[in-house]
């Protein structure tokens, strides 16, 4: 299977978890580390596969459960799977996600019938092992031709090994070991691991595994340096909307004081300013007249808001006449 040497057992566990989730599509997590639920299609019914793990796992197997109940000879009556050859075979050397995954192919390829749709009397149909298919890209297309390893009565050796061409290595195999081979599942998983091409794709996805594995920790490594780039940037936009408001405020400021000293309020002011000194002019007459104030008095004040008067009237023809 795929090395592992030199990790620890934690490690173990997250590559385990890792095929899991590299091998199947649709794996949600129920609880981190510890349960997954995949949904898959078997015959137009949508089942839930359950991936229990222990803290002993990969030491001890998982636990998988089917939902809902399904009858085959695999799952007993509860809904458990127990009779996978991957997982009757399952080490610390196997991988999970290949295990999940052969399971679920099985199931799509032969849909088993739901326990609902059938009464407690239908006995679970049973389907003779053959060859375990491996959750790999490999095709083994050409084990599913091979009904048994043993050649047919009628059939000689040699018209046999002819026939396995596309496995070279049962050409080296006498009937004995072919027979041997056919009956035991673990000589037949020992001799498909064994097979160049597989050994390659071992390789390979071991490699595969192991990128995405030091990708995943090359961006988590990142994630301080992105939270301080966020940071400085929430900073940057709270000063930015202080920078707004004050901005803001100055510009009412500016407005007002913009209306208040342009040449048309001047002039206005001018105006209402030199109708007020020629009022005053008229009070202090009607004072002098009215024998309240002397002479001296009278001469004194009128000048002076006169004086006045006409120097506003004077201011506010010039503004009139620069606004022209």
């Amino acid at each position: 299977m795929l090395p592992r040497q030199f990790k620890t057992e934690a490690d173990i566990r997250k590559h385990q978890i890792n095929t899991l989730k590299i091998f199947n599509d649709n794996v949600a997590e129920l609880s981190e580390g510890e349960e997954y639920e995949i949904c898959f299609n078997s015959g137009g019914n949508n089942l839930y596969l359950n991936v229990s793990l222990s803290q002993e796992f990969p030491n001890e197997k998982p636990m998988l459960k089917v939902v809902p109940a399904i009858i085959h000879h695999w799952v007993n009556s509860d809904g458990q799977i127990t009779s996978a050859p991957g997982l009757l075979n399952f080490t610390v050397h196997s991988d999970l996600g290949r295990v999940v995954q052969a399971i679920i192919r099985e199931f799509q390829r032969t849909p088993p019938p739901l326990v609902s749709n059938h009464s407690s009397s239908v006995v679970s149909p049973t389907i003779p092992i053959l060859v375990k298919k491996r959750a790999s890209p490999i095709n083994y297309q050409s084990f599913s031709n091979i009904k048994n390893f043993s050649p047919p009565s009628h059939m000689s050796q040699t018209s046999f090994l002819q026939k396995s061409s596309a496995f070279p290595e049962l050409s080296q195999l006498s009937l004995a070991e072919l027979q041997l081979l056919n009956d035991n599942i673990d000589s037949q998983e020992e001799f498909i691991d064994e097979l160049p091409q597989v050994k390659e794709q071992y390789k390979f996805l071991g490699d595969l595994i192991e990128q995405v594995e030091e990708l995943a920790e090359s961006n988590l490594s990142k994630q301080g340096k992105l939270e301080e780039l966020r940071e400085g940037i929430d900073s940057r936009i709270e000063a930015a909307t202080k920078l707004a408001f004050e901005n803001e405020r100055l510009h009412v400021i500016y407005q007002n004081l913009s209306d208040k000293f342009s040449p048309r309020n001047i002039r206005e002011q001018l105006k209402l300013a030199a109708a007020k000194a020629d009022l005053d002019s008229e009070k202090v007459a009607e004072s002098f007249l009215n024998g309240e104030i002397d002479v001296d008095k009278f001469v004194s004040d009128f000048i002076k808001t006169k004086t006045l008067c006409q120097t506003r009237k004077t201011k506010e023809e010039k503004t009139l006449t620069s606004a022209r």
